[in-house]
């Protein structure tokens, strides 16, 4: 079970049909119930596009309270969309005979880039969920299609009812957190081009959006000075462009839409096939929100 303090998926909501009214259990009924785990701090640079990060000692993500290490995005609120889910992985490919899907991969690192937005004290919402799926250390993530859109409802088959059901979703938690004066939705997806397109990770913002342009563009500078440092020789030519899509339009706060990579593209897929590499996708991110947040 995936339980932070600051994201709202409560046992009690997960759990929400079996609970009479006054909190009084119903026998004979199975529940959800949260599990601790301890955080261990890896100071080890590793390879690839990942640089030094933390890591953790199981594959759940909640979080202690004594793992916050300092308050950089205190007051500050992002709602985090993973592409896809349900009954839609998203692009796919294979690796080595086994199916591989994109909701797999843009879940893991959205939980952990939950996971350092709590660290430095900022508060989430994950609008996208699995109910037995936690941070992975596997190269290839199993597939499957358990995935609820916060609070606790199926996620439909129609491309266009899902994306609709998840910009709500964050635009009924908005009308609920309006006091928080910077909010930021984050929404994590994989590209899918030819096996020969090998592409940088690129950001979309809506049009006329000057807020998430500025998000959008401060990310873009992150990872562009992380590369210049980590990988000299390299260059990164990752973009940010305008495009009018469903969520980033529809959502209330403003919005970045951030691909990843080419699941089809043999490099691009180590970006996100090797856990080191996920979890440094998820340090730049939040290195990149925490400046954005500074500079509001």
């Amino acid at each position: 079970m995936d339980i932070q303090p600051s994201i709202i998926i409560m046992p009690k909501i997960l759990n929400s049909d079996k609970i009479k009214e006054e909190d009084q259990l119903i026998q004979g009924e199975n529940y959800f119930l949260p599990t601790f785990i301890e955080q261990t701090i890896d100071t080890a640079a590793t390879n690839s596009d990942s640089i030094v990060n933390d890591s953790i000692t199981t594959d759940n993500l909640l979080q202690l309270a004594d793992s916050i290490i300092d308050t950089q995005l205190q007051g500050a609120l992002f709602y985090l969309i993973s592409g896809h889910g349900g009954p839609d992985p998203g692009a796919v490919s294979e690796i080595n005979g086994k199916q591989i899907s994109e909701d797999e991969y843009a879940y893991d690192i959205t939980l952990r880039i939950a996971r350092k937005i709590e660290t430095h004290s900022g508060k989430l919402f994950m609008i996208i969920n699995d109910p037995d799926d936690g941070i992975r250390e596997d190269e290839l993530l199993d597939i499957d299609y358990d995935e609820y859109c916060l609070p606790q409802d199926e996620i439909p088959r129609n491309q266009t009812q899902r994306l609709v059901q998840r910009a709500d979703a964050v635009n009924n938690l908005y009308e609920d957190n309006r006091d928080y004066k910077y909010q930021r939705v984050i929404v994590i997806h994989l590209d899918s081009r030819s096996t020969g397109a090998n592409v940088d990770v690129f950001f979309y913002h809506f049009p006329g959006s000057k807020k998430g342009e500025t998000t959008a563009k401060t990310l873009q500078s992150t990872f562009s000075a992380k590369y210049a440092e980590f990988q000299p020789n390299r260059g990164y030519h990752g973009t940010v462009s305008a495009r009018n899509l469903l969520v980033i339009r529809k959502v209330l706060p403003p919005a970045v839409f951030i691909e990843l990579g080419n699941i089809q593209n043999e490099q691009d897929r180590k970006r996100f096939i090797k856990p080191d590499n996920r979890e440094a996708l998820a340090k730049w991110i939040v290195e990149g929100l925490i400046e954005d947040f500074e500079n509001e």
